[in-house]
């Protein structure tokens, strides 16, 4: 079956939804430009992962049980969220084990991806437009330790995927910056609970950012994006930030 015949999903996560709107529609008009059917459903803006982290496992499960209503019918489900994929991999077989919704999460885990995935491993995109910037890409720490790709569920992690497509760009420089597996310091409440500590790990991924020359940092999760552009527009730091979605 060709991937133009049927439709795709696309999960907005609340950060991008309030903070940065523009990172959805790049994303759906990448996959216009590419003639497939976007099913966008504007009124879904979170997974519940916050809430299963402060310990509302009630409330968390009837919005997982909303996200696999919403979905269905979809081939796959594709994310500007990698921690949202892996929370969902690693979260909702104990939200939903021994309850009538057993097979409809199990569906659904298997057709919930990540952008990059997706765009690297099922409709093999082959960027076109020029971005002539020297990028340090950030991997996000939690989708390093959980995520499972559908496409090889024996490798752990997220991290050749949008290296992958940033190394496919024309004009763009990929450079790696050291300490990449450690924290940003973002991690939900964590940024509001240990300011003083959530800020030295937001600093020290700064500054590994400068030490390689990056005019850019750049994502698959916005949160952690969001966390270092407030710190560095703070400190008067000139350095940029963007989803791959944005970079594509």
């Amino acid at each position: 079956m060709n991937i133009n015949d049927y439709k795709v999903g696309l999960f907005v996560p609340c950060d991008i939804d309030q903070f940065s709107p523009e990172t959805a529609w790049n994303a759906i008009n990448l996959f216009e430009s590419i003639g497939l059917q976007v099913f966008y459903p504007t009124e879904l803006t979170t997974i519940g992962m916050e809430l299963y982290n402060q310990g509302d496992l009630q409330s968390a499960k009837q919005l997982a049980e909303k996200m696999i209503e919403t979905f269905e019918g979809c081939k796959y489900v594709v994310s500007l969220s990698s921690a949202s994929v892996a929370y969902a991999q690693l979260r909702f077989t104990s939200l939903f084990r021994n309850t009538t919704m057993h097979n409809e999460y199990r569906g659904f885990i298997e057709k919930f991806i990540d952008f990059s995935d997706f765009l690297a491993n099922i409709i093999h995109f082959k960027p076109s437009k020029a971005f002539p910037h020297r990028v340090a890409l950030m991997d996000n720490c939690q989708t390093m330790s959980d995520y499972h790709s559908p496409m090889h569920p024996d490798i752990e992690g997220l991290q050749n995927e949008p290296r992958q497509l940033l190394n496919a760009v024309p004009e763009l420089q990929l450079v790696e910056m050291a300490q990449n597996e450690i924290c940003c310091g973002y991690g939900g409440l964590f940024v509001n609970n240990f300011t003083i500590i959530s800020d030295k790990l937001a600093q020290m991924k700064i500054d590994n950012a400068l030490a390689v020359g990056a005019e850019y940092v750049v994502s698959t999760e916005m949160g952690c994006l969001l966390h270092l552009r407030s710190y560095a527009e703070k400190k008067r730091i000139n350095l940029h930030f963007a989803h791959l979605a944005d970079v594509l």
